[in-house]
C-alpha cells in the first residue's frame, strides 16, 4: 500500500510499516496539512496521522482524500504494539480506508466516508 507518514507518526511505526511491504513516504518536515493531503491525494496514498485538524479538511470542508487514517492509540501501549494494530488494520481493512476518514484507537475503527465534494461553481437556480 502507498502510504504518507505524517511527521507526528513515530518513526518506529514507519520502520513497521515498511517492513511488512508498504512503500512508506514520510513526511518529516513542516508542511502545511493542506499541502500534504493534496500530495497524499495525488500520490494516490493513505495519509496517517495524529493531527485532528485533517478531519476538518476531508469532513468540513470535503477537500480530496485517497484516504486518511487518524492514528489515536493510547501512547501508554508499546509502541511495538501500536504499530502492530496499526499494520492488523492495514492488511485486514485496507480496501475500506480508501477515500475514507478513519479514527483508529486501542478499542474502535470508526470509518467515515466524507460528503461528496461539488464544484465552487455550481448556482442554484
Amino acid at each position: 500500500m502507498n502510504i504518507f507518514a505524517d511527521e507526528n507518526i513515530p518513526q518506529q511505526i514507519v520502520t513497521q510499516l515498511r517492513a511488512e511491504g508498504h512503500q512508506v513516504e514520510y513526511v518529516m518536515q513542516q508542511v502545511e496539512d493542506r499541502i500534504i493531503l493534496e500530495n497524499a491525494y495525488k500520490q494516490q496514498a493513505l495519509l496517517i496521522t495524529s493531527d485532528k485538524d485533517f478531519g476538518r479538511l476531508v469532513l468540513d470542508e470535503s477537500k480530496p482524500t485517497a484516504g486518511v487514517l487518524l492514528l489515536h492509540v493510547s501512547r501508554a501501549i508499546p509502541i511495538r504494539d501500536r504499530a502492530r494494530i496499526l499494520v492488523d488494520v492495514l492488511r485486514h481493512r485496507q480496501n475500506e480506508l480508501q477515500g475514507a476518514f478513519t479514527t483508529l484507537t486501542e478499542a474502535i475503527i470508526d470509518i467515515r466516508r466524507p460528503p461528496p465534494s461539488f464544484p465552487n461553481n455550481i448556482t442554484s437556480e
